[in-house]
């Protein structure tokens, strides 16, 4: 790992309050800066409508354009991508790879749910989407997965009209659980805080148009070379 990204991930950490936790841990498991795209052919972001907010909002400005793409819709919870045969599937491609479009060998794939509400459910959905990934896309060499943006701290902004820019603890549980079933493939991307609530459209989890670019920015750093 970079000096860069291990300083920017500790400011994260302690963000967080995760100060107890290393680098290597956060970032997957210390196997060396595999967060670098150029480790990858192709990477795929998928999630929610948020997700491509920051996505085309100015992430692809700061890395290898050629090895990112996105596949993100509105409503695209983690019980739909759960089921291989939902319609989701067959989202369209933003931006797509110059090589290996359709067999990315890296996935970072956001979940995103407003009624769970047990570790056991989000395990049983993420856990699921491992298992279709690993069969539609047969090149796959690396999962991480990605809770939502959280507010700074992950504490409600004073504008938030609900609870969608806060991550609840058996979210974070139930990645770490999926995580330990698939040592080698899975891991656990950091957990990314926006920078300020100024970002945020009416408290969240939407983004002002500084907003998105702004978050792009927050996870180009990780992510970029």
């Amino acid at each position: 790992m970079t000096t860069a990204k291990m300083a920017w991930l500790g400011w994260t950490l302690a963000l967080a309050g995760c100060t107890g936790a290393t680098a290597s841990t956060a970032d997957g498991g210390g196997d060396g800066d595999t967060a670098a795209a150029t480790a990858y052919t192709c990477s795929q972001v998928m999630g929610v409508s948020v997700t491509g907010e920051w996505f085309s909002g100015g992430f692809e400005a700061h890395v290898d354009d050629g090895r990112w793409q996105a596949m993100t819709l509105s409503h695209a919870y983690v019980d739909l991508w759960a089921d291989p045969t939902n319609t989701v599937w067959a989202t369209p491609l933003a931006s797509p790879c110059t090589t290996d479009s359709g067999d990315p060998d890296r996935v970072l794939f956001v979940g995103c749910n407003w009624t769970f509400t047990t570790q056991a459910e989000w395990t049983a959905a993420f856990t699921a989407v491992v298992q279709n990934l690993q069969v539609k896309y047969p090149k796959l060499r690396r999962i991480e997965l990605l809770t939502m943006l959280r507010a700074p701290g992950n504490v409600n902004c004073a504008t938030a009209v609900n609870d969608e820019t806060v991550v609840q603890p058996y979210i974070d549980a139930a990645v770490e659980e999926v995580v330990a079933k698939y040592p080698g493939l899975v891991t656990a991307a950091p957990k990314f805080q926006a920078p300020s609530c100024d970002v945020f459209l009416l408290g969240g989890p939407h983004l002002t148009p500084d907003g998105q670019a702004a978050v792009a920015n927050v996870y180009s750093t990780y992510y970029g070379p």
